[in-house]
């Protein structure tokens, strides 16, 4: 019987599986730049479901691979040397696929691939649709990064990977106002939040030597105070992509995308990313008693307010997105005190029906207008009592949480406006009275 050297098999696998979504995007961008017009679109779907397809196989073989059933599984960790080294700080360019990174892979493939395979009949004759299926293939290369990164450098660039798709989703459709100005307010948030991942990664190579997702396990040897920080740092970070509160604001304006993106972002892979970011520092919030009842109490009081805000919401997807951070929420919980093959299975299964839920929100309502769904009447659905009038009216504006975090921004923008006015002058008077750019 011929033997397979799985090790190697998996160094190989494990790279292409991870960048070929994105060299298909490349490759449709080089079609569309080299023809004075442009390619059909079943060549370039065709492409990135070909390329996500050889992805979700190589994704299975490495996991059939991890059981065993070949003979003894491969090391989890595979070491590919150093990406960047300056001074005493190094990139390694490691890939982890243990059992959490290979089930969240494949669920980021299968669902990639789901959403693509949709989206080329949703999509038909739409404006930007090459364009969707260009930021699709990078997306899909950042989950991937996310899902089997064997250290935080490698997993910051797959979670920057989604930010950006994210945010280039949103405002799909630059043509109207709304959905640019949504947006930037997802893109603010991000870049606001994830300054805690930065920091937070710049900590453990100080205190730890090493930003490798294994390092993390000597985690528990650290005084608490270094542990408990950069828990919170983390915490801050997930609190943004997964939009706990008070970062909760963003989602709602996020569905102004397609559909498509709605069901894969913020029902079946973006929001989750924070939570398996969650899954992967474990052992930092082992060790802080902090971070464990910080993150319970954050992920319980957002699952109260977006089931709360799903039942006021008359719109189909805000209903829906917010029915969605209630689980996650829930799945926030339930990392934080220490349950997390729990909460693994919780994130497949809940990503797995609400991608299923989004895609088929517009039939849904189509359907429900087409046999007369009638809605409640409007005396049975009215609160009685002041409370409930008072949590009503909260829910069914949110909160506010843009107009009590604008309020808590707009001092320091004008502060900036004026600044800057400030330095224009002085600019101007050092130049004589001209624009020194000038």
């Amino acid at each position: 019987m011929m033997h397979i050297d799985l090790d190697a098999v998996q160094r190989i696998a494990l790279p292409v599986l991870i960048l070929l979504p994105i060299a298909a995007s490349v490759v449709v961008g080089l079609l569309i730049m080299a023809s004075s017009r442009y390619p059909s679109e079943r060549t370039a779907t065709r492409i990135l479901e070909v390329a996500l397809t050889i992805s979700l196989v190589l994704s299975a073989l490495v996991a059939i691979g991890a059981t065993g059933v070949f003979g003894t599984a491969p090391s989890a960790l595979v070491d590919y040397g150093a990406l960047l080294e300056i001074g005493t700080y190094r990139i390694p360019a490691v890939l982890l696929a243990d059992s959490k990174g290979i089930v969240f892979s494949l669920l980021c493939t299968f669902l990639t691939l789901l959403v693509a395979r949709f989206s080329r009949t949703y999509m038909h004759r739409e404006a930007g649709y090459f364009r969707f299926f260009i930021v699709l293939g990078g997306f899909a290369t950042g989950a991937q990064l996310v899902a089997l990164a064997g250290a935080l450098d490698i997993f910051f660039a797959g979670w920057e990977l989604i930010g950006i798709g994210s945010a280039l989703f949103i405002g799909f459709f630059h043509e109207r106002a709304e959905p640019v100005r949504s947006s930037l307010r997802a893109f603010a948030t991000y870049r606001l939040c994830d300054a805690g991942f930065l920091m937070a990664m710049v900590c453990v190579h100080e205190v730890l030597g090493s930003t490798t997702i294994n390092a993390l396990d000597g985690s528990i040897d650290l005084p608490l105070w270094e542990s408990t920080t950069i828990g919170l740092l983390f915490l801050v970070s997930v609190m943004g992509k997964s939009a706990q509160l008070p970062f909760s604001g963003w989602l709602p304006r996020a569905m102004e995308g397609p559909t498509p993106t709605s069901a894969l972002f913020y029902g079946g892979i973006s929001l989750h990313a924070g939570l398996f970011l969650m899954l992967r520092i474990s052992p930092i919030i082992s060790a802080s008693p902090v971070i464990q009842v910080v993150g319970a109490v954050v992920g319980i009081s957002t699952a109260i307010y977006a089931a709360a805000v799903a039942r006021t919401d008359p719109d189909a997807k805000g209903a829906l997105a917010h029915a969605t951070l209630c689980q996650v929420g829930l799945i926030l919980a339930e990392i934080s005190l220490g349950f997390t093959t729990i909460a693994l299975v919780h994130i497949s299964g809940h990503a797995l029906l609400r991608v299923w839920q989004y895609l088929r929100a517009p039939n849904a309502i189509h359907d429900a207008h087409r046999i007369g769904v009638h809605a409640v009447p409007v005396e049975e659905s009215q609160p009685q009592s002041v409370l409930e009038r008072r949590v009503y009216a909260a829910a069914l504006h949110r909160l506010r949480l843009d107009d009590r975090i604008d309020s808590i921004i707009d001092p320091f923008m004008v502060l900036a406006r004026a600044l800057d006015r400030f330095d224009q002058r002085v600019r101007v008077i050092l130049g004589g009275g001209k624009d020194v750019d000038s």
